[in-house]
């Protein structure tokens, strides 16, 4: 085993999933910052990203388009690009 796999960079995205009253799912995104840089944590909150709401068989059944998976996916790594100051601008 890659000794590497305990190795974390200095900030990060978090996904969290919370239970909403009505039934729904609600997916939570937040950067946060390693407060031990190089190692597997704590982890501290840093900024709220975003959050988007979904019915709960959707989610739980993954019966999302592929369009917005894809769409998520980007979001994520654009989220962590920028925590991290290597999201390029655009020309």
């Amino acid at each position: 085993m890659d000794s590497s796999d305990k190795e974390r960079g200095e900030r990060g995205v978090t996904c969290s999933l919370l239970g909403l009253p009505d039934g729904r799912l609600r997916v939570v995104l937040n950067d946060v910052r390693n407060l031990a840089p190089g190692e597997s944590g704590p982890w501290q909150h840093e900024v709220f990203v975003t959050f988007k709401d979904y019915e709960r068989g959707e989610l739980s059944s993954l019966d999302l388009p592929e369009d917005e998976l894809a769409a998520f996916g980007h979001y994520v790594l654009a989220c962590l690009l920028a925590a991290n100051g290597l999201l390029l601008s655009e020309p």
